[in-house]
């Protein structure tokens, strides 16, 4: 019986190895063997049903089974010999082929093809063989086509009672597990990611448990998908049936939220798989942290980095470097250094992107110092410089206005052989152009050419902008030249400063052809170019041209119209005609636009110092309803304007308006309204704003004191005083004198020579004059320079106590000094002196 079979097999695979009439290729040829094999066996399960033996038929293979490009009917012999085959038959016959499972599912699709309709313990018998046997190549194939009937409405096995049967039946979990993590694998391919999710659930709620390995290709399916809602739809249902992952599904699921920067529910999925059991290994740790820099929670990152530090967790050097990026960026550069410090302590050698960090942020910061000491903590790690640490360094110089060492550095760098790129080139040339030094400039642009380097508009525009802010027109319209023939194309930027430089020379016929030119280029002029060119005509003293430009611009209609009109608005302004840029102002914001801020500001100024307090309070008002808020400059402006017109009323009402928004009141408001009070004999008014300031702990200045001492001083001077007797009045003010001169000495504050002008003529008006006297000379022993006010002051006392020689000394005094006497220092002493003439 062995010998039988064994022939019988030989004659099989030689009928499987005799190539037909059209050569077909190798792939063919084994399919046909794999079909006559499948053919034998079929038989051989058909005699056992038969006798009760393994006996195959002698029916030669090939005449059961013929190709597919056979006659008509041979087709029908085909499908005549399926009612034959049985489920059960069919079952039979894969068990025995179990060990053969390419066989098996050679004889399983064969069956297929001649008719056999496959039920559900057919396809459960051949999964599980190919299962047992770690067949992926096939469960995928077979998956795959149960999958695409199951869509297409083919007929097939639903996939969930299948595998329900397969649960069941299999007497191995290996092969279930296989079966499981195989049908995923093959979702991934042809299902979309929330129907694979769904095949997931319905899976589980069997009791089947795929593997880590499967819940990872899941997880990384959905990651794929773009959208973290499927991500964490697949985590909560392995989540639900307390399935424990590990480190590489953690990495997915917080990957895909931070990709969509959902940084809080990806901390949440962290902190619940770490409860889980789940252990992040060095790349979880890393990756963690470093999706935590790119949604910007540096702190969160940062505590991280250092709880797991102390607990002696290593990390990728990638994640320090990033959290101090991240921290860098937010200028908390002592924790950066702290930082650094602890990455080399945990054995990291040092990079140089930590210094790089440090040195671009403390360079931005302005301290040079610190620049300088990182900069040379990284050369004596022996890392070179490279471009961008140069570019920082020389930044920080440029901010810092130090032009002469960026051009001096930049020489260093060049000779100690680094290769200097474009940034430092065009970095070097703006120090060459602030400086002046245009032949430099126009040397090292030669010099980039030389080098290989193509100067961009970037540098050609640093030029033009060093020439026009020298005054050298030519020279600037010679530089743009060559910028058009190095096939460079200007922005309007460049448009912009060569126009201005124009207009500050009073061009404007070159002005006008600028223009056309940039309309030549492609390039429409902006708001910006046309408000720049109106601001330049004012100042060039061309107001004329100015207008003309600003009515054409307006007619045509332009975007951010709002630019021109501040532009104009401010040339006005320039021009000294105030009230031509108010009646703009308020024509504007009539069609309901408004100027900038600064327009704005700059009109309040100039109409408070034309004592237009009105207009200026209209300015403000329409500024307000705007949701514009004047700074503090521009209210103590307007306070002060109606404090000049003595309106103390609208002065205190923009003053609590002021206050009412938030604004920062200083001294030096308080001292505007003080002022104010006093000029209108309302002292009481002016000492309560005083000793609110000091409660607010706003400290006075020696111009808050000035102001109420000269306030108390005609106080005293007022009629209403009239009634109370000389001495009471010469005591009360020589009472509130010693208290504000007391209060100073408290507060640390030295009178100046204003306040002792005041001071020495409260004292002569109230015949202290010796008292007065000795107040010079405090003056004078202080290092102070006297003007002629004080002298002048202390004149009239001389004189109104009719002692003229000593007011003649001091006269003489005062013109030895070099300071030259005033109309009334002469008529104070020539009205006293005619008077005691009279009479003697």
């Amino acid at each position: 019986m062995l010998l039988w079979r064994r022939k019988c097999v030989a004659e099989c695979r030689r009928h499987a190895r005799a190539p037909p009439a059209g050569q077909p290729s190798p792939s063919h040829r084994r399919r046909r063997r794999l079909s006559v094999l499948a053919a034998w066996a079929h038989h051989l399960d058909d005699d056992a049903t038969s006798s009760g033996e393994e006996r195959p038929s002698c029916a030669p293979p090939g005449e059961v089974f013929r190709r597919r490009d056979c006659a008509p009917g041979e087709i029908t012999r085909r499908r005549s010999f399926a009612p034959s085959l049985g489920s059960a038959g069919v079952v039979r016959t894969l068990q025995r082929l179990e060990r053969k499972p390419a066989i098996a599912f050679a004889y399983f699709k064969d069956t297929e093809s001649i008719g056999f309709r496959h039920d559900l313990a057919t396809y459960t018998e051949i999964i599980r063989v190919l299962s047992h046997k770690g067949q992926g190549r096939m469960l995928f194939s077979l998956f795959r086509e149960i999958l695409l009937q199951a869509d297409g409405g083919g007929g097939g096995p639903e996939i969930v009672p299948l595998m329900d049967q397969l649960r069941r039946t299999c007497t191995t979990s290996y092969a279930l597990l296989f079966a499981t993590n195989s049908l995923i694998t093959t979702c991934t391919s042809c299902c979309s990611a929330p129907d694979t999710i769904g095949l997931f659930g319905d899976l589980f709620r069997l009791g089947i448990v795929p593997s880590v390995l499967t819940c990872n290709i899941l997880l990384k399916f959905a990651a794929e998908s773009g959208d973290s809602e499927i991500v964490v739809s697949a985590y909560d249902q392995i989540k639900l049936f307390g399935l424990t992952l590990d480190a590489h599904s953690l990495g997915l699921i917080t990957w895909s939220l931070f990709r969509e920067k959902k940084a809080d529910k990806a901390f949440q999925v962290w902190a619940e798989m770490i409860e889980m059991g789940v252990k992040p290994d060095i790349n979880a740790y890393s990756s963690f942290i470093a999706g935590l820099c790119d949604c910007g929670k540096i702190d969160l990152a940062y505590a991280i980095l250092q709880e797991i530090s102390r607990e002696g967790v290593q990390v990728e050097p990638i994640a320090y470097n990033m959290v101090m990026d991240g921290l860098s960026k937010e200028m908390r550069l002592q924790e950066v250094e702290m930082l650094l410090e602890d990455k080399t302590r945990q054995g990291f050698t040092p990079d140089i992107y930590g210094y790089s960090y440090l040195i671009r942020s403390y360079g931005k910061a302005g301290n040079l110092l610190k620049v300088l000491d990182h900069y040379q903590a990284m050369v004596s790690h022996g890392f070179e410089t490279n471009c961008h640490i140069a570019s920082y360094l020389l930044q920080c110089f440029t901010k810092l206005g130090m032009t002469s060492e960026v051009t001096e550095h930049f020489q260093k760098l060049r000779d100690s052989g680094l290769n200097v790129d474009g940034v430092l080139y065009n970095i070097a040339i703006y120090a060459y152009c602030k400086l002046g030094n245009m032949d430099e400039a126009v040397k090292l642009l030669r010099e980039m050419k030389a080098e290989g380097l193509t100067p961009d508009r970037i540098h050609y525009t640093c030029v033009i902008k060093g020439y026009c802010l020298k005054g050298d027109v030519p020279n600037a319209r010679q530089a743009f030249e060559v910028m058009l023939k190095a096939n460079v194309k200007p922005d309007v930027v460049t448009y912009n400063i060569l126009a201005s430089g124009f207009c500050k020379n009073g061009l404007v016929t070159e002005v006008f052809h600028l223009l056309d030119h940039m309309a030549d280029q492609g390039l429409e002029p902006n708001s910006l170019t046309y408000g720049i060119i109106i601001d330049g005509f004012c100042r060039s003293d061309n107001l004329s041209e100015a207008e003309v430009l600003f009515n054409i611009v307006e007619e045509k209609g332009i975007d951010h119209i709002e630019v021109l009109y501040s532009s104009m608005v401010c040339g006005y302004l320039h021009s000294g005609w105030t009230d031509h840029a108010y009646m703009l102002f308020l024509r504007v914001a009539k069609q309901g636009k408004f100027v900038d801020h600064f327009s704005c500001s700059k009109l309040m100024n100039d109409l408070c110092r034309d004592g237009n307090a009105q207009g200026a309070s209209t300015v403000c008002s329409m500024m307000l309803e705007n949701n514009v808020i004047p700074d503090v400059i521009s209210y103590s402006k307007l306070i002060s304007a109606y404090c000049q017109t003595g309106d103390m009323h609208n002065a205190c009402l923009w003053f609590h308006d002021m206050v009412q928004r938030g604004l920062s009141v200083d001294v030096i408001v308080y001292t505007v309204l003080m002022n104010g009070y006093c000029k209108v004999g309302q002292m009481e008014e002016a000492c309560k704003l005083f000793d609110q300031m000091i409660n607010l702990g706003i400290k006075p200045d020696v111009i808050a004191y000035t102001v109420l001492l000269d306030g108390h001083l005609k106080e005293y001077l007022q009629r209403c005083w009239q009634g109370v007797s000389k001495e009471r009045r010469i005591y009360l003010l020589r009472a509130k004198q010693n208290m504000l001169l007391s209060s100073m000495k408290k507060m640390e504050i030295e009178p100046d020579v204003p306040f002792y002008t005041v001071l020495i003529d409260g004292q002569c008006k109230a015949d202290f004059l010796e008292e007065a006297r000795g107040r010079f000379d405090e003056l004078l022993q202080k290092g102070l320079t006297p003007d002629q006010y004080v002298y002048t002051a202390l004149i009239s006392g001389y004189c109104s106590q009719g002692e003229i020689e000593k007011a003649q000394d001091l006269f003489e005094e005062m013109v030895d000094r070099g300071i030259k006497p005033d109309v009334l220092t002469f008529s104070v002493l020539n009205q006293k002196t005619l008077r005691e003439r009279q009479y003697q």
